[in-house]
């Protein structure tokens, strides 16, 4: 549908789809980059004045952090006030041409603007109209604030992660970006579904409910199964931990008999294969806590290589816990190019990762923009002349 004539991705299964993000932050702008990566042409509508915050979280550089850079790389960025009638008019022009139109904002925020649903979807029926937000468009928590911390505590995180001190948080934007990759494959759906019907539709997503559907299988398995008659055993989750040797940490798993008679042979402990409680899945299922610290009394003999030798040779899956500054440079992740090295016309040199699905198209990547860098070629696109531009830059209506 959409045929932008600047800045479209030529590759990609996505190419030829046009969408219009309406967001920032982490839910709506990780989304929408994922859609890019796989050739969609993304148009990011800021305001005027500030733009999307994520500009000025974390480590950055000329005004730009690394952290937006790697949300919103692939995407145009266009600057409105929307308070003008002709900003106004500028975003309906580019709804009515979209596939995909996104928003981000509490329940209510953006129809009260003017662009609801009915409204855009009588102008393009075709639109496939998108709302993110924390808790969606109902219930008694709908119009509260959100950020990633409130739904971790919400939906299982925080409490799965106890530990004898307490709940903890997971230190990663977790719960924004599982509602960002729930927000991707459904505009993908709705992409394929209007393929068939030709009708556009709308698209309510819950950052709480995104992150309950991707807890629920494992860290609420206690909370599933409800008749009195159920078999409760233990959660090897709430078990979960990583193993100190003599000089560092690694994260190693024994899952099947086989593998735990290997590790004890290769670690210098076979009576540990044939202990009674440990011997079979089912002995070290029902003592979790012992198994693991007969594991961990094993390991701490041994360095981190010798046990990561020991290990690859019983076949056991094993792996050193690398600091966030050393993952680059594992020579897996440099030997599949999972990490690339790119130069930024704004940050200079910087990383960016591939994305986990190969498609086998490459798309390249427009890089993460400054603030309303192409406000003039996107009015300019939809017919604005030079003086009309220059007419809406002086007055403030864009950036």
């Amino acid at each position: 549908m959409a045929n932008v004539e600047t800045g479209e991705h030529m590759d990609g299964p996505l190419a030829g789809i046009r969408i219009i993000e309406f967001g920032q932050m982490i839910a709506v702008p990780a989304a929408t980059h994922l859609l890019a990566t796989q050739g969609a042409s993304v148009i990011k509508v800021e305001n005027a004045t500030g733009g999307d915050d994520l500009r000025r979280y974390g480590s950055q550089k000329n005004g730009m952090s690394g952290w937006f850079a790697n949300s919103n790389a692939g995407k145009r960025s266009i600057g409105l006030d929307l308070s003008d009638d002709e900003a106004t008019a500028v975003l309906w022009e580019l709804i009515e041409t979209a596939d995909v139109f996104i928003e981000g904002f509490r329940p209510g925020v953006v129809g009260r603007l003017g662009f609801g649903w009915e409204e855009a979807h009588k102008r393009n029926p075709q639109l496939v109209y998108v709302s993110s937000s924390g808790f969606g468009p109902w219930g008694p928590y709908a119009d509260r604030p959100v950020y990633d911390p409130v739904i971790q505590a919400l939906a299982g995180w925080a409490a799965g992660q106890s530990t004898s001190e307490g709940p903890t948080l997971i230190r990663g934007m977790v719960a924004d970006k599982v509602a960002a990759l729930t927000t991707a494959q459904a505009i993908t759906s709705a992409l394929v579904g209007r393929s068939v019907s030709g009708e556009g539709r709308r698209l309510e997503i819950s950052m709480l409910e995104a992150n309950l559907a991707f807890n629920w299988p494992d860290v609420m398995m206690h909370a599933t199964l409800l008749d009195d008659d159920a078999l409760h055993l233990p959660n090897l989750l709430q078990y979960y931990q990583l193993f100190k040797c003599s000089d560092g940490w690694i994260s190693i798993t024994a899952g099947t008999d086989s593998q735990w008679q290997g590790i004890c042979n290769a670690l210098d402990r076979p009576e540990l294969a044939t202990d009674e409680r440990f011997a079979t899945a089912a002995a070290r299922g029902a003592d979790f806590e012992n198994y693991y610290a007969a594991f961990g009394e094993m390991l701490s003999a041994f360095t981190v290589d010798e046990a990561l030798e020991r290990a690859q040779g019983a076949d056991v899956p094993a792996v050193p816990v690398l600091d966030p500054a050393e993952v680059a440079d594992n020579e897996h992740v440099v030997a599949v190019g999972a990490v690339a090295e790119v130069d930024h016309p704004v940050l200079g040199r910087m990383r960016m990762p591939q994305q986990g699905a190969r498609l086998g198209d490459v798309t390249e990547l427009l890089p993460a923009p400054t603030h309303g860098q192409h406000t003039v070629e996107i009015l300019s696109d939809l017919g604005r002349t030079p003086e009309q531009i220059a007419d809406m830059k002086e007055r403030g209506a864009a950036k």
